[in-house]
């Protein structure tokens, strides 16, 4: 299989992103990080993106790969989060388009690249289907060295599936809850008991009210999260064509916690969430994440990716459902300016301490 029998082409045309999102939603290695509304809401930063998208002859998109352009000109990066995305029995398409990205890089006359390849360290044959396998050893990506120079643009670096079985003796969510340890079992039949009341935002208006849950906890608990104008336009894009739902759950008719949660790559992934802690603990994650397991089996999807972030409370609760963090091999980064990664590398923790300034400066920009 030669990329020569294919067409590429390096866009961002309203009509590739929206088969590009089609593809993704269907294809089971399609990754959230690749949805067009994902790449384009950097636009807001005053950044920029780019799709590689490798056609068949009948104009059927068979792999791709989603790139995020930082900088300013003569001093740029450029970053491929969780990608690229290839169709099963295309495999032999890896090789070539991570040339056709490294070329690119070397024509935007970037200083850095890197790119986060959804690669699984380990075997699972579970997540075979899901993700690539089996790289050569002489593949161009290890002329990269390991690990990421460039923090501001996040690759998720793995799952953390809830499986899902079917044709069992029990039933799909009865096998889901066996997996449960005690803790979780206990909770979980807990929130029930407290009669919460799980409905979806899809209106700006109730979205808006979830979202501003979300950030009400980000600030408590003390990690950063995109505020509502800047999540806004990507959210309910997605939302509007599917690819998202935003669950929320009510107590005595009060909001008190909701999930933002992507539907691609046939899973539903959480993304982030939060909820409003009161004397009283209700079991809002409890219940909510029970909520998404069992939309994902309403699905037929086999697994319900709970995420890999998180501090060590947040990921002994992820744990409680058995959910295991399955991890890619990671970054590999590329420096083709020694010069300019220099100047950035002695000025990046500036960049840290000062990136909310910056980013209010780009937005400004925008406006």
């Amino acid at each position: 299989m030669k990329i020569s029998d294919f067409k590429t082409d390096w866009t961002n045309s309203e009509a590739d992103l929206k088969q590009w999102d089609e593809f993704l939603r269907n294809n089971p290695r399609g990754h959230c990080q690749q949805v067009s509304h994902w790449l384009s809401s950097f636009k807001i930063y005053c950044l920029d993106f780019e799709l590689l998208l490798v056609k068949d002859s009948n104009s059927k998109i068979v792999a791709g790969l989603g790139v995020v352009i930082v900088g300013i000109p003569f001093f740029r990066v450029l970053v491929a989060p969780s990608g690229p995305i290839i169709s099963s029995g295309f495999e032999d398409l890896f090789e070539p388009i991570l040339k056709l990205f490294l070329d690119r890089a070397k024509a935007k006359k970037v200083f850095y690249c890197h790119i986060n390849v959804p690669v699984l360290k380990d075997d699972n044959r579970l997540l075979r289907t899901y993700c690539l396998s089996n790289i050569p050893k002489e593949s161009v990506l290890f002329t990269g060295k390991a690990g990421n120079e460039f923090i501001h643009v996040y690759g998720i670096n793995g799952l953390r599936p809830v499986y899902i079985k079917y044709n069992e003796e029990l039933s799909p969510y009865e096998y889901v809850f066996s997996k449960f340890n005690s803790n979780t079992k206990r909770n979980i039949k807990a929130a029930y008991k407290n009669k919460l009341e799980l409905r979806y935002a899809t209106s700006e208006v109730d979205v808006t009210a979830a979202y501003n849950v979300i950030e009400r906890n980000a600030k408590i608990q003390g990690y950063d999260l995109r505020s509502w104008a800047d999540s806004k336009r990507m959210i309910m894009g997605m939302i509007k064509e599917n690819l998202c739902v935003v669950p929320c759950c009510y107590s005595n008719g009060v909001l008190k916690g909701a999930l933002i949660v992507f539907d691609i790559g046939q899973r539903l992934t959480y993304v982030y969430g939060g909820i409003i802690r009161e004397k009283k603990d209700l079991k809002l994650g409890h219940f909510m994440h029970n909520e998404m397991i069992k939309l994902s089996i309403e699905k037929g999807y086999k697994f319900y990716d709970i995420s890999v972030n998180g501090s060590e409370g947040v990921t002994r609760f992820k744990k409680g459902f058995d959910g295991n963090h399955v991890e890619f091999i990671g970054n590999r980064y590329w420096v083709l300016n020694k010069l300019k990664f220099s100047f950035y590398k002695k000025f990046n923790s500036l960049i840290v301490r000062n990136k909310f300034l910056i980013a209010r400066i780009l937005k400004w920009r925008v406006l």
